[in-house]
Order: structure tokens, then C-alpha cells, then sequence
């Protein structure tokens, strides 16, 4: 028989610990961010004229570059880069006089942890942390993980364990649900990620979980383990979002886009 899931309602050090060693399966914090200010923040992000559309699929677009963007290439992880931190003053100045959602969880990431918190260095070099997404209604994803390593230019990564997190600012009147399959992903699976972006849903099965946020949520989940949204019904879906790499309770956690 399946284990009842578990979702703390805290971002707390003992919440934290729990996620990465998978006897928690996520962390749900309702109204993290303030809902007046979420909404100014989305329809910031929306009508950013540098907000970019992704390649896979232009009704899911981005601001702020993510190392997912990098491709392996040298030249994309240049500008990535030198992008890094002009980008995190950017979006910070979106929202000034404001503390921005994704500083706000930077500064309690930082306080809670007792090693602390801080960016991820890829190279030497500092990474950028924040994206913004917007998608809009209809738009489908695949089933997926997502692993520093599998994005590095090679392969290698000494993180023991990773979490994604998103802040919504935004939920589309229906749909845009945060689906939690609670499993790795096979090797087959996660060589098929490579070539499709995604992992067939049909040898999935059912989700083991889903949630549905409200506007100025918080949610940490293992990234490693699959997970989907569904497409978004009516209007638009707008978040922030990082990752939070582990090394051990006793090193920094780090946090990157």
C-alpha cells in the first residue's frame, strides 16, 4: 500500500531536511507573498517588453534566462552568466520599493538553514536566480525531473539533492496544477527527457498527488522526482521560481535558475 503523501504548511529547517530525504513530499505555504502584490508583480512580468517566448513552445514564455537555456553550449553559458546578476537587479527593481517574492524567500532560506543559503557557483562564476514564466492558456507539458548535472556542459554535479520552488503569483482561473508523480524517474525515462523534453504520460499512470496553489503561494517539491502541470484554463499563469541544491546539513544550501 501506497504511504499517505505529506505536505508541510511551514518552510522550516526540519521541512527542508524532510523534502530532501523524501519523508515530506512537498512544502505548501499559503499566502508566502502578499495577494495585492502578486498581482501588481504578474502583470509586471506580463507586459515585460523582454519577456521571451521558449523555443519548445512559444505560450510558455520566460524572463529571465534559466541554465535549462544553456544547452550545453559554451556560448549560452557565457551569456547566461554575464546575464546573472544585471537579470537579479532587474526583477528586483520590478517590484521596488517592494522586497520581491524571490528575495523574500532567499532572506528566510537563508535565516532558517543552519549553514545558510546562497547563489549556486557554476565555473567560478555566479549564477542567475529568479526566472519569471509566464504560460498561457492550452499550453502542455511533459512529465519530467529536472538534475543541475543532466544541464551542465559536463554532466557532473555535487549536489545529493535538489528542490524546485515556485512562488505563484498568478493561477489561471482553472488547470495549472502542480502534478507529483513521487518517483524517479527510470533510465529509459530519463534518456527519453532527452531527445522529447518530457517523459511519456501514458506509462506514467496516475499523478500520487496534485495542488493547486492560490495567488501568492509558495511550493517546494524534489525536483528530481517527476512532476507536471497541467495546462492552464482561461487566463494566463504567472510564477517566480528557482532551485535549491543540497550538499549536506552541515554546507550552505544554493539557489540558481
Amino acid at each position: 500500500m501506497l504511504k499517505t503523501v505529506e505536505i508541510s504548511r511551514e518552510l522550516t529547517r526540519d521541512s527542508i531536511r524532510k523534502l530532501i530525504e523524501k519523508t515530506t513530499d512537498a512544502i505548501h505555504v499559503p499566502g508566502f507573498y502578499p495577494a495585492d502584490l502578486s498581482a501588481e508583480f504578474a502583470h509586471r512580468i506580463a507586459s515585460h517588453s523582454e519577456l521571451e517566448a521558449y523555443k519548445i513552445q512559444s505560450a510558455l514564455k520566460r524572463l529571465g534566462m534559466g541554465y535549462v537555456d544553456v544547452e550545453k553550449s559554451t556560448e549560452n553559458a557565457s551569456r547566461y552568466h554575464s546575464e546573472a546578476v544585471r537579470s537579479i537587479w532587474g526583477i528586483r527593481d520590478m517590484m521596488y520599493p517592494h522586497l520581491s517574492p524571490m528575495d523574500h524567500f532567499r532572506l528566510l532560506l537563508e535565516e532558517v538553514w543552519p549553514a545558510g543559503a546562497t547563489i549556486e557557483n557554476i565555473d567560478g562564476q555566479k549564477s542567475f536566480v529568479g526566472t519569471c514564466r509566464v504560460i498561457e492558456p492550452g499550453a502542455r507539458m511533459l512529465p519530467h525531473n529536472d538534475r543541475l548535472g543532466r544541464m551542465l556542459i559536463d554532466g557532473t554535479s555535487d549536489l545529493t539533492g535538489q528542490l524546485a520552488v515556485n512562488i505563484y503569483l498568478e493561477m489561471s482561473e482553472a488547470g495549472g496544477d502542480l502534478e507529483l508523480w513521487l518517483t524517479e524517474p527510470t533510465p529509459e525515462q530519463d534518456e527519453e527527457q532527452v531527445t522529447r523534453d518530457g517523459i511519456d504520460r501514458d506509462g506514467l499512470g496516475e499523478p500520487r498527488t496534485v495542488i493547486r496553489p492560490g495567488n501568492g503561494d509558495l511550493v517546494l517539491f524534489n525536483s528530481q522526482l517527476i512532476h507536471c502541470v497541467t495546462p492552464a484554463i482561461g487566463s494566463q499563469r504567472v510564477t517566480t521560481s528557482c532551485f535549491v541544491g543540497y550538499r549536506g546539513e552541515d554546507k550552505p544550501l544554493t539557489y540558481w535558475s
